[in-house]
Formats: C-alpha cells, structure tokens, sequence
C-alpha cells in the first residue's frame, strides 16, 4: 500500500493529544505549531499552540486509515469532493520549514486552489515612527501560500537597519 500524507478533523483542542496518540501507534503525523511569544510583566512567555486548530496531518496507508478513524479524539478525515483531501510531501516539509523558522504566525483564509502551487513572499514595511540618524525598524513580512489549503501563513519579523542578521528566509523548501 501507497502512504500518503492526509489531514484529520479532531475534536476541539485534542490536536496534540491525537498526535502523541498516533506517534505511539507509530503512526507518522504532523501537528505544526506555532510558536507564541508573549511579553508579561517584563518577562517573555513562550507557548506552543496548534497552528491549524482541529487538524493534524497524517502520512497513511489507506488500511490504517480505519485504525485512525476508531481513535477517539479523530472526527474524521477532511473530505473534498468524495475522497480525503491528499497534500504533496513538499507541502508538508515548506509548513514544517515556516513554522520551525517563524514565531507568531497568523492564518488567512484564501481560495482553494488544488492545482495552486505554494509561494513564499516577502515584504518590507519601514516603521517611520521609531527611526533615528543610525537606526530604523523595518518589518519584514513573510507569506507563505498554501492554495491547496485555502489558507496563507503570516509571519513578521523586525528588524532594525544596522541588523547583520540574516532571517535565512531563502532556507524554506520550495514546492513544484
């Protein structure tokens, strides 16, 4: 039997507890995440929340599919007209490379495009409001589009111009 990769509908807030359920049944899944910085009485808090919430992706044959319906936080598998939705595993890898690079990234929602290919964009926004003679913050915005999906990834990063930081943007796998 042919793997491939699939996405599940689970019940509210089970995302990683499908995942470690699936990893124990060796089952290999995807739950990406989304890093979330906040800043609270002057300390920074990290977190890590499912970033598509009630969906985790699953790299399955069509016999452990069964298996991954009975388990008891799985809805069921996102259907689009009449079969599972199925993603290309540069699909997988470019989400994994984006949310493995990127903090706070928010969801859009774009058009389902099935024959859609994935892009990465990058913007720049100079911030005028907080700029000296030496330094001015720029805010590069990152977009990763997911047509398949129906969904755009957004990143932002700052930065201020006499940063020699290099955001490896270039780094993210590209699919065809």
């Amino acid at each position: 039997m042919d793997k491939k990769w699939y996405l599940v509908c689970t019940k509210p807030q089970r995302e990683k507890k499908l995942a470690a359920t699936l990893s124990k049944k060796k089952i290999e899944n995807f739950c990406p995440l989304n890093r979330i910085e906040k800043t609270e009485r002057s300390k920074i808090r990290i977190s890590f929340e499912p970033l598509f919430s009630s969906y985790v992706f699953v790299f399955a044959t069509e016999t452990e599919m069964n298996t991954i319906r009975n388990i008891d936080c799985v809805i069921n598998f996102v259907y689009w007209l009449g079969s599972p939705v199925m993603f290309k595993e540069d699909e997988i890898e470019t989400i994994r490379s984006f949310t493995t690079q990127f903090s706070n990234i928010s969801l859009s929602k774009t058009r389902v495009e099935l024959t859609g290919r994935i892009e990465a964009v990058r913007e720049y926004h100079r911030n005028n409001t907080i700029q000296s003679d030496t330094v001015a913050v720029i805010k590069d915005c990152y977009k990763l589009l997911l047509p398949s999906m129906g969904y755009t990834l957004i990143a932002e990063k700052e930065r201020s111009t006499n940063d020699v930081f290099n955001y490896g943007f270039e780094g993210i796998k590209m699919g065809s």
